[in-house]
Protein backbone atom coordinates (compact mmCIF):
# COMPACT_ATOMS: atom_id res chain seq x y z
CA UNK A 1 0.00 0.00 0.00
CA UNK A 2 1.39 3.31 -0.90
CA UNK A 3 1.74 5.99 1.69
CA UNK A 4 0.87 9.76 0.40
CA UNK A 5 1.20 12.36 3.10
CA UNK A 6 0.33 14.53 0.43
CA UNK A 7 -3.65 13.23 0.51
CA UNK A 8 -3.53 13.82 4.38
CA UNK A 9 -2.41 17.81 3.41
CA UNK A 10 -5.01 18.11 0.91
CA UNK A 11 -7.56 16.68 3.59
CA UNK A 12 -6.37 19.03 5.65
CA UNK A 13 -6.63 22.20 4.26
CA UNK A 14 -9.67 20.98 2.00
CA UNK A 15 -11.93 20.24 5.23
CA UNK A 16 -12.32 24.40 5.25
CA UNK A 17 -14.40 24.63 1.58
CA UNK A 18 -18.20 25.53 1.31
CA UNK A 19 -20.50 22.55 0.78
CA UNK A 20 -21.39 23.92 -1.80
CA UNK A 21 -18.88 22.63 -3.22
CA UNK A 22 -18.74 18.89 -2.32
CA UNK A 23 -18.09 16.90 -5.10
CA UNK A 24 -19.37 13.44 -5.58
CA UNK A 25 -17.98 10.27 -6.47
CA UNK A 26 -18.15 8.59 -10.08
CA UNK A 27 -19.82 5.16 -10.62
CA UNK A 28 -16.80 4.29 -12.80
CA UNK A 29 -13.71 5.66 -12.77
CA UNK A 30 -10.88 5.42 -15.05
CA UNK A 31 -8.37 2.51 -14.62
CA UNK A 32 -5.86 1.28 -16.67
CA UNK A 33 -6.76 -1.47 -19.14
CA UNK A 34 -5.30 -4.75 -17.55
CA UNK A 35 -4.42 -5.95 -20.62
CA UNK A 36 -2.23 -3.49 -21.62
CA UNK A 37 -0.74 -3.30 -18.08
CA UNK A 38 0.11 -6.60 -19.09
CA UNK A 39 1.95 -6.27 -22.34
CA UNK A 40 3.55 -3.12 -21.11
CA UNK A 41 5.03 -4.24 -17.72
CA UNK A 42 6.72 -8.09 -19.58
CA UNK A 43 7.61 -6.32 -22.76
CA UNK A 44 9.35 -3.40 -20.34
CA UNK A 45 9.80 -4.92 -17.16
CA UNK A 46 12.77 -2.65 -16.02
CA UNK A 47 9.75 0.26 -15.88
CA UNK A 48 6.33 0.46 -12.87
CA UNK A 49 3.65 -0.27 -14.43
CA UNK A 50 1.63 -2.14 -11.85
CA UNK A 51 -0.31 0.15 -9.39
CA UNK A 52 0.87 -2.02 -6.90
CA UNK A 53 4.49 -1.83 -7.54
CA UNK A 54 4.28 2.04 -7.33
CA UNK A 55 7.16 2.98 -4.04
CA UNK A 56 5.54 4.38 -0.72
CA UNK A 57 6.01 8.13 -0.95
CA UNK A 58 5.45 10.82 0.76
CA UNK A 59 4.83 14.23 -0.98
CA UNK A 60 6.14 17.51 -0.02
CA UNK A 61 3.59 19.59 1.28
CA UNK A 62 2.19 22.57 -1.21
CA UNK A 63 1.85 25.06 1.65
CA UNK A 64 4.51 25.67 4.51
CA UNK A 65 1.81 25.37 7.11
CA UNK A 66 -2.18 25.15 8.01
CA UNK A 67 -2.16 28.74 8.92
CA UNK A 68 -0.55 30.44 5.72
CA UNK A 69 -1.69 33.35 4.26
CA UNK A 70 -2.15 34.36 0.96
CA UNK A 71 0.15 37.01 1.06
CA UNK A 72 2.94 34.44 2.52
CA UNK A 73 2.31 32.23 -0.13
CA UNK A 74 2.76 35.35 -2.78
CA UNK A 75 5.76 36.44 -1.02
CA UNK A 76 7.40 33.77 0.52
CA UNK A 77 6.18 30.22 -0.48
CA UNK A 78 5.93 30.54 -4.27
CA UNK A 79 9.15 32.33 -4.95
CA UNK A 80 10.90 29.58 -2.61
CA UNK A 81 9.36 26.61 -4.83
CA UNK A 82 9.85 28.88 -8.06
CA UNK A 83 13.40 28.53 -7.67
CA UNK A 84 14.27 25.39 -6.16
CA UNK A 85 12.39 24.05 -9.67
CA UNK A 86 15.08 26.16 -11.27
CA UNK A 87 17.90 24.81 -9.07
CA UNK A 88 16.66 21.11 -9.24
CA UNK A 89 14.46 20.17 -12.36
CA UNK A 90 14.64 22.86 -15.29
CA UNK A 91 17.57 25.67 -14.47
CA UNK A 92 17.86 29.15 -14.34
CA UNK A 93 17.80 31.35 -17.34
CA UNK A 94 20.50 33.83 -17.97
CA UNK A 95 20.04 37.73 -17.35
CA UNK A 96 22.61 38.18 -20.14
CA UNK A 97 20.88 41.82 -21.84
CA UNK A 98 19.39 41.09 -25.18
CA UNK A 99 17.04 42.66 -27.46
CA UNK A 100 14.15 41.31 -29.55
CA UNK A 101 13.38 42.40 -33.06
CA UNK A 102 10.60 40.60 -34.97
CA UNK A 103 10.38 41.00 -39.28
CA UNK A 104 7.05 40.26 -41.48
CA UNK A 105 8.05 37.50 -44.24
CA UNK A 106 4.57 36.91 -45.57
CA UNK A 107 1.23 37.66 -45.19
CA UNK A 108 -2.25 35.90 -46.29
CA UNK A 109 -5.40 38.24 -45.38
CA UNK A 110 -8.08 35.18 -46.36
CA UNK A 111 -7.46 32.61 -44.65
CA UNK A 112 -9.40 30.25 -43.50
CA UNK A 113 -12.40 31.33 -46.20
CA UNK A 114 -11.47 34.74 -45.15
CA UNK A 115 -11.75 34.74 -41.02
CA UNK A 116 -8.24 34.69 -40.45
CA UNK A 117 -5.33 36.72 -41.52
CA UNK A 118 -1.74 34.95 -41.20
CA UNK A 119 1.95 35.97 -40.88
CA UNK A 120 5.07 34.33 -41.78
CA UNK A 121 7.30 36.26 -39.00
CA UNK A 122 11.04 35.97 -38.10
CA UNK A 123 12.37 36.45 -34.42
CA UNK A 124 15.50 37.66 -34.07
CA UNK A 125 17.82 37.80 -30.80
CA UNK A 126 20.36 39.95 -30.38
CA UNK A 127 23.53 40.23 -28.05
CA UNK A 128 25.90 42.97 -28.86
CA UNK A 129 26.83 42.33 -32.78
CA UNK A 130 25.67 38.44 -32.48
CA UNK A 131 22.25 37.26 -33.83
CA UNK A 132 19.82 34.12 -33.22
CA UNK A 133 16.99 34.17 -35.72
CA UNK A 134 13.91 31.54 -35.85
CA UNK A 135 10.52 31.32 -37.36
CA UNK A 136 7.04 31.50 -35.75
CA UNK A 137 3.43 31.93 -37.56
CA UNK A 138 0.76 34.18 -36.09
CA UNK A 139 -2.75 33.75 -37.08
CA UNK A 140 -5.57 36.73 -35.89
CA UNK A 141 -9.23 36.68 -36.61
CA UNK A 142 -10.50 38.92 -38.85
CA UNK A 143 -14.21 39.12 -38.16
CA UNK A 144 -14.04 40.06 -34.21
CA UNK A 145 -15.77 42.86 -33.14
CA UNK A 146 -13.89 43.33 -29.44
CA UNK A 147 -10.01 41.88 -28.20
CA UNK A 148 -10.17 37.69 -28.40
CA UNK A 149 -8.20 35.63 -26.39
CA UNK A 150 -5.45 33.64 -27.85
CA UNK A 151 -3.58 30.80 -27.80
CA UNK A 152 0.26 29.99 -27.59
CA UNK A 153 1.14 26.49 -28.90
CA UNK A 154 4.54 25.22 -28.67
CA UNK A 155 5.07 22.86 -31.92
CA UNK A 156 7.26 20.05 -30.92
CA UNK A 157 6.23 17.80 -33.69
CA UNK A 158 7.10 19.43 -36.78
CA UNK A 159 7.95 22.75 -38.32
CA UNK A 160 4.93 24.19 -40.26
CA UNK A 161 5.08 27.49 -42.77
CA UNK A 162 2.33 29.84 -43.23
CA UNK A 163 1.46 28.04 -46.06
CA UNK A 164 1.19 25.04 -44.03
CA UNK A 165 -1.13 26.57 -41.29
CA UNK A 166 -3.42 27.59 -44.58
CA UNK A 167 -3.55 24.78 -46.45
CA UNK A 168 -4.54 22.94 -42.95
CA UNK A 169 -1.67 20.11 -43.66
CA UNK A 170 -1.74 19.17 -39.88
CA UNK A 171 -4.45 19.09 -37.65
CA UNK A 172 -1.46 18.73 -34.11
CA UNK A 173 -2.40 22.72 -34.39
CA UNK A 174 -5.89 23.51 -35.80
CA UNK A 175 -5.51 27.27 -36.42
CA UNK A 176 -8.89 26.97 -38.14
CA UNK A 177 -10.27 25.55 -35.51
CA UNK A 178 -9.00 28.23 -32.67
CA UNK A 179 -10.15 30.87 -35.31
CA UNK A 180 -13.55 29.56 -35.95
CA UNK A 181 -13.82 29.39 -31.60
CA UNK A 182 -12.70 33.00 -31.71
CA UNK A 183 -9.01 32.66 -30.55
CA UNK A 184 -5.65 34.26 -32.32
CA UNK A 185 -2.99 31.86 -32.07
CA UNK A 186 0.83 31.72 -32.79
CA UNK A 187 3.18 28.92 -32.50
CA UNK A 188 7.16 27.99 -33.08
CA UNK A 189 8.50 24.85 -33.75
CA UNK A 190 10.64 24.02 -30.80
CA UNK A 191 13.78 22.57 -32.41
CA UNK A 192 14.27 26.12 -34.29
CA UNK A 193 14.59 27.26 -30.69
CA UNK A 194 16.69 24.65 -29.63
CA UNK A 195 17.26 21.31 -31.33
CA UNK A 196 15.70 18.26 -29.58
CA UNK A 197 19.39 16.89 -29.54
CA UNK A 198 21.51 16.61 -26.83
CA UNK A 199 24.72 16.81 -29.52
CA UNK A 200 23.31 19.51 -31.23
CA UNK A 201 23.55 22.20 -28.16
CA UNK A 202 26.27 24.87 -30.44
CA UNK A 203 23.00 25.18 -32.50
CA UNK A 204 20.68 25.85 -29.53
CA UNK A 205 19.70 29.71 -28.01
CA UNK A 206 20.82 28.39 -24.89
CA UNK A 207 24.75 28.14 -26.64
CA UNK A 208 23.90 31.55 -27.96
CA UNK A 209 23.46 33.20 -24.59
CA UNK A 210 26.30 31.23 -22.68
CA UNK A 211 28.13 32.78 -26.03
CA UNK A 212 29.35 28.67 -26.38
CA UNK A 213 30.08 27.92 -22.89
CA UNK A 214 29.19 24.50 -22.14
CA UNK A 215 26.04 25.10 -19.30
CA UNK A 216 26.79 24.62 -15.62
CA UNK A 217 24.62 22.35 -13.14
CA UNK A 218 21.80 24.88 -12.80
CA UNK A 219 21.86 26.31 -16.53
CA UNK A 220 18.65 26.54 -18.30
CA UNK A 221 18.10 23.16 -20.33
CA UNK A 222 15.61 22.98 -23.73
CA UNK A 223 12.17 22.88 -21.49
CA UNK A 224 13.01 26.55 -20.07
CA UNK A 225 14.54 27.77 -23.54
CA UNK A 226 11.07 26.25 -25.27
CA UNK A 227 9.23 28.35 -22.37
CA UNK A 228 11.45 31.39 -22.85
CA UNK A 229 10.15 31.50 -26.40
CA UNK A 230 6.75 31.36 -25.85
CA UNK A 231 6.54 34.54 -23.66
CA UNK A 232 7.83 35.73 -26.98
CA UNK A 233 5.33 34.53 -28.77
CA UNK A 234 2.93 35.68 -26.22
CA UNK A 235 4.37 39.11 -26.39
CA UNK A 236 3.84 39.11 -30.34
CA UNK A 237 0.01 38.09 -29.75
CA UNK A 238 -0.29 40.97 -27.06
CA UNK A 239 1.21 43.25 -29.41
CA UNK A 240 -1.97 43.19 -31.36
CA UNK A 241 -5.04 45.34 -31.25
CA UNK A 242 -7.50 42.46 -32.03
CA UNK A 243 -6.08 40.29 -29.17
CA UNK A 244 -6.84 40.52 -25.30
CA UNK A 245 -3.38 40.19 -24.05
CA UNK A 246 -5.05 39.66 -20.00
CA UNK A 247 -6.73 36.17 -22.23
CA UNK A 248 -3.70 34.43 -23.61
CA UNK A 249 -3.29 30.46 -22.74
CA UNK A 250 -0.61 28.19 -23.61
CA UNK A 251 -0.13 24.85 -24.73
CA UNK A 252 1.75 22.19 -25.36
CA UNK A 253 2.16 18.31 -25.85
CA UNK A 254 4.65 15.55 -24.36
CA UNK A 255 7.69 17.71 -24.07
CA UNK A 256 5.62 20.77 -25.03
CA UNK A 257 3.33 19.68 -22.26
CA UNK A 258 6.14 19.91 -19.84
CA UNK A 259 7.17 22.88 -21.45
CA UNK A 260 3.77 24.55 -21.16
CA UNK A 261 3.49 23.99 -17.89
CA UNK A 262 7.45 25.87 -17.24
CA UNK A 263 6.19 28.77 -19.46
CA UNK A 264 3.75 29.76 -17.21
CA UNK A 265 5.07 28.97 -13.96
CA UNK A 266 7.80 31.14 -15.34
CA UNK A 267 5.58 33.80 -16.87
CA UNK A 268 2.16 34.88 -14.70
CA UNK A 269 1.36 36.84 -18.18
CA UNK A 270 -0.33 33.28 -19.39
CA UNK A 271 -3.69 33.12 -18.11
CA UNK A 272 -4.16 29.62 -18.76
CA UNK A 273 -2.20 26.50 -19.53
CA UNK A 274 -3.26 23.14 -21.01
CA UNK A 275 -0.92 20.37 -20.46
CA UNK A 276 -1.54 17.28 -22.51
CA UNK A 277 0.22 14.07 -21.41
CA UNK A 278 3.34 15.56 -20.15
CA UNK A 279 4.48 12.66 -18.18
CA UNK A 280 7.85 12.75 -16.43
CA UNK A 281 8.93 15.95 -16.10
CA UNK A 282 5.19 17.82 -16.73
CA UNK A 283 2.54 16.89 -15.00
CA UNK A 284 2.89 13.31 -13.51
CA UNK A 285 4.22 12.83 -9.71
CA UNK A 286 8.08 12.25 -9.87
CA UNK A 287 7.95 9.99 -6.72
CA UNK A 288 5.38 6.80 -8.39
CA UNK A 289 8.24 5.98 -10.72
CA UNK A 290 5.43 5.18 -12.89
CA UNK A 291 6.17 4.77 -16.80
CA UNK A 292 9.00 7.01 -17.36
CA UNK A 293 11.38 7.33 -14.97
CA UNK A 294 13.69 10.52 -13.87
CA UNK A 295 16.60 7.71 -14.38
CA UNK A 296 15.70 7.29 -18.39
CA UNK A 297 14.41 10.32 -18.94
CA UNK A 298 17.38 12.24 -17.88
CA UNK A 299 20.19 9.55 -19.58
CA UNK A 300 17.72 9.81 -22.88
CA UNK A 301 16.65 13.52 -22.73
CA UNK A 302 19.20 15.19 -20.64
CA UNK A 303 19.26 18.59 -22.87
CA UNK A 304 15.57 18.84 -21.46
CA UNK A 305 16.59 19.67 -17.63
CA UNK A 306 19.50 21.26 -16.00
CA UNK A 307 22.34 18.98 -15.60
CA UNK A 308 21.43 18.81 -11.56
CA UNK A 309 18.44 16.78 -12.06
CA UNK A 310 20.60 13.65 -13.15
CA UNK A 311 21.42 13.50 -9.13
CA UNK A 312 17.74 12.51 -8.29
CA UNK A 313 17.93 9.46 -11.03
CA UNK A 314 16.19 6.05 -8.45
CA UNK A 315 16.42 8.91 -6.16
CA UNK A 316 13.17 10.70 -6.65
CA UNK A 317 12.68 10.75 -2.91
CA UNK A 318 15.51 13.02 -2.30
CA UNK A 319 14.24 15.51 -5.06
CA UNK A 320 12.93 18.52 -2.95
CA UNK A 321 10.31 19.33 -5.50
CA UNK A 322 7.14 17.57 -7.23
CA UNK A 323 5.28 18.34 -9.83
CA UNK A 324 2.07 18.91 -7.62
CA UNK A 325 4.11 21.85 -6.67
CA UNK A 326 4.97 23.39 -9.72
CA UNK A 327 0.90 23.07 -10.77
CA UNK A 328 0.24 25.20 -7.17
CA UNK A 329 2.38 27.99 -8.63
CA UNK A 330 0.28 28.42 -11.21
CA UNK A 331 -2.77 29.17 -8.90
CA UNK A 332 -5.30 30.51 -9.36
CA UNK A 333 -4.96 30.78 -13.05
CA UNK A 334 -6.41 28.36 -14.93
CA UNK A 335 -4.62 24.76 -15.37
CA UNK A 336 -6.16 21.63 -17.19
CA UNK A 337 -4.47 18.86 -17.98
CA UNK A 338 -4.95 15.65 -19.59
CA UNK A 339 -3.82 12.25 -20.34
CA UNK A 340 -4.63 9.27 -22.49
CA UNK A 341 -5.66 5.86 -22.14
CA UNK A 342 -3.02 4.12 -23.75
CA UNK A 343 -0.32 6.03 -22.34
CA UNK A 344 0.61 4.74 -19.58
CA UNK A 345 4.63 5.92 -20.20
CA UNK A 346 3.00 9.07 -18.72
CA UNK A 347 1.19 8.18 -16.24
CA UNK A 348 -2.13 9.28 -16.27
CA UNK A 349 -2.79 8.42 -12.55
CA UNK A 350 0.28 10.46 -11.66
CA UNK A 351 -0.87 13.48 -13.69
CA UNK A 352 -4.48 13.54 -12.41
CA UNK A 353 -3.01 13.04 -8.92
CA UNK A 354 -0.83 16.09 -9.21
CA UNK A 355 -3.53 18.11 -9.94
CA UNK A 356 -5.56 16.78 -7.20
CA UNK A 357 -2.46 17.46 -4.93
CA UNK A 358 -2.03 20.65 -6.23
CA UNK A 359 -5.23 22.26 -4.67
CA UNK A 360 -4.12 23.73 -1.34
CA UNK A 361 -2.74 26.53 -3.16
CA UNK A 362 -5.92 27.46 -4.85
CA UNK A 363 -8.04 27.11 -2.18
CA UNK A 364 -6.03 29.39 -0.26
CA UNK A 365 -6.18 31.87 -3.40
CA UNK A 366 -9.91 31.81 -3.22
CA UNK A 367 -10.23 29.28 -5.79
CA UNK A 368 -12.52 26.07 -5.76
CA UNK A 369 -10.23 23.25 -7.31
CA UNK A 370 -10.20 19.63 -8.09
CA UNK A 371 -9.91 17.36 -4.82
CA UNK A 372 -11.67 13.87 -5.69
CA UNK A 373 -8.62 11.98 -5.44
CA UNK A 374 -10.81 8.60 -8.05
CA UNK A 375 -10.48 9.71 -11.54
CA UNK A 376 -13.25 10.77 -13.66
CA UNK A 377 -14.34 7.50 -16.31
CA UNK A 378 -13.06 7.85 -19.69
CA UNK A 379 -13.73 10.85 -22.15
CA UNK A 380 -15.30 12.69 -19.89
CA UNK A 381 -14.39 16.29 -18.41
CA UNK A 382 -14.21 17.19 -14.96
CA UNK A 383 -13.61 20.81 -14.30
CA UNK A 384 -13.93 22.77 -11.05
CA UNK A 385 -12.35 26.15 -10.53
CA UNK A 386 -9.62 27.11 -12.40
CA UNK A 387 -8.79 23.58 -12.60
CA UNK A 388 -9.54 21.22 -15.16
CA UNK A 389 -8.70 17.05 -16.42
CA UNK A 390 -9.89 14.50 -19.14
CA UNK A 391 -8.64 11.02 -19.90
CA UNK A 392 -9.36 10.45 -23.51
CA UNK A 393 -8.94 7.04 -24.87
CA UNK A 394 -6.30 6.18 -27.36
CA UNK A 395 -2.47 6.49 -27.70
CA UNK A 396 -0.21 9.26 -27.13
CA UNK A 397 -1.20 12.20 -29.28
CA UNK A 398 -2.88 15.66 -29.07
CA UNK A 399 -6.34 15.52 -30.59
CA UNK A 400 -9.38 17.54 -32.20
CA UNK A 401 -10.53 15.72 -28.97
CA UNK A 402 -8.34 17.41 -26.47
CA UNK A 403 -8.46 20.90 -28.07
CA UNK A 404 -11.91 20.53 -27.66
CA UNK A 405 -11.91 20.17 -24.17
CA UNK A 406 -9.64 22.70 -23.64
CA UNK A 407 -11.08 25.30 -25.38
CA UNK A 408 -14.59 24.54 -23.44
CA UNK A 409 -12.23 25.09 -20.21
CA UNK A 410 -11.05 28.60 -21.69
CA UNK A 411 -14.52 29.51 -22.97
CA UNK A 412 -16.19 29.39 -19.54
CA UNK A 413 -12.66 30.80 -17.76
CA UNK A 414 -12.24 33.45 -19.95
CA UNK A 415 -16.57 34.27 -19.61
CA UNK A 416 -17.44 33.93 -23.46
Amino acid sequence: MNHFTGIVIVALFASTMPRAFAQTTDASPWQANRELVTKLSEKQPEFIYEEDKVPEFDLPPVLESSTESPQHWTSVTRPKLLQQFRDHVYGNRPDTKHSVSTRQVKTVSNAFDGKATGHQMEMTVSIGDRQFSFPFVLMTPNQSKQPTPAVVFINNRSQLSLDDVVAESDTFWPARTLIERGYATASFFTSDVDPDDKDRYSDSIRSFFANGEFPSQKSWGSLSAWGWAASRMLEQLAAQPSVDADRIAVVGHSRGGKTALWAAAEDDRFAAVHSNESGCGGAALSRRQFGESVARITRVFPHWFCRAFTAYSDNESELPVDQHQLIAILAPRGVYISSADEDLWADPHGEYLALVHSAPAFELLGQAAITQTSMPPIDQQRVRGKTGYHVRSGPHNLTPFDWDMFLDFTDTLFVR
